[in-house]
Parts: C-alpha cells; sequence; structure tokens
C-alpha cells in the first residue's frame, strides 16, 4: 500500500492531530504501508513531523534540487527516507506523487462554490484514477 498523504497549507495543528493522526498511526502499524508526502507548508511538514520516528518507509516528492522542508535527522528515520526531486512547479509533483499511490488521505477544508483548492482537484484526481480514500 503506498499512501499519498496531503491537504491544505493553512490546517492548524488541532485540526491536523483530529483529521489526520489516527488515520497515520494505524497506517504506520500496518506491515507494508509506505507513505508519499510533498514539502509543502501544513499537512505535509505536519506529516513529515509525525512519521520521523515512526518509519523509514517514506518518499518525499519535492520541487527542484531540493526539498523545501526535511525534519531533522538526527536519532530519526529520516536519513532512510527517499527523496524524489527535480519537479518544476506543484502540478507536476502533485500528478507524480497520484500516479505513484495506491491509496491516499487528503481533506479539504478550503473549497467553496467560488474557488476549488490545489488539494480538492488532488483529491478528485485520486478518485477518478481510481485511488482507494482512506477516510
Amino acid at each position: 500500500m503506498k499512501v499519498y498523504v496531503f491537504g491544505n497549507g493553512n490546517i492548524n495543528f488541532g485540526d491536523f492531530i483530529c483529521y489526520y493522526e489516527a488515520h497515520l498511526r494505524n497506517l504506520v502499524a500496518k506491515i507494508g504501508t509506505h507513505f508519499i508526502v510533498c514539502d509543502f507548508r501544513g499537512v505535509d511538514t505536519l506529516t513529515m513531523e509525525l512519521l520521523k520516528s515512526e518509519t523509514e518507509n517514506v518518499s518525499i516528492y519535492h520541487i527542484g534540487d531540493k526539498p523545501r522542508y526535511i525534519p531533522d535527522r538526527f536519532k530519526t528515520k529520516v536519513s532512510q527516507w527517499e527523496f524524489v526531486g527535480g519537479f518544476k512547479t506543484d502540478l507536476e509533483r502533485d500528478s507524480a506523487a497520484i500516479e505513484n499511490c495506491t491509496h491516499f488521505l487528503a481533506l479539504d477544508f478550503n473549497s467553496d462554490e467560488v474557488r476549488k483548492s490545489g488539494t480538492k482537484k488532488n483529491i478528485e484526481k485520486c478518485l477518478v484514477l481510481g485511488k482507494i480514500n482512506i477516510r
């Protein structure tokens, strides 16, 4: 199982704990779970912080030569993570993550009738491609 974890950049810590933590901890406990995370703020960085001491089964997808954010490697599992870079845009990076996942964990609270967030667009792409929603 390859789980792409994503969401809004402006999520607060309490909402992350409420909507993501239990799912992530359950997934870590399952043998063979691999996480795909991008390097944007919000859900991405909070997910990295939660996973850094829990699992070596993480791929970080990033734009350019190096990620915008990397958790501390000292006495963590981050040194065993895979970093996949060279993407030119968020769209290119997100499309690769979606292509390579089998499941996804995401929540969008920014979209409304006027604006569709990037998170909402990625959820829709995952569903169209038959990716399994963890929620």
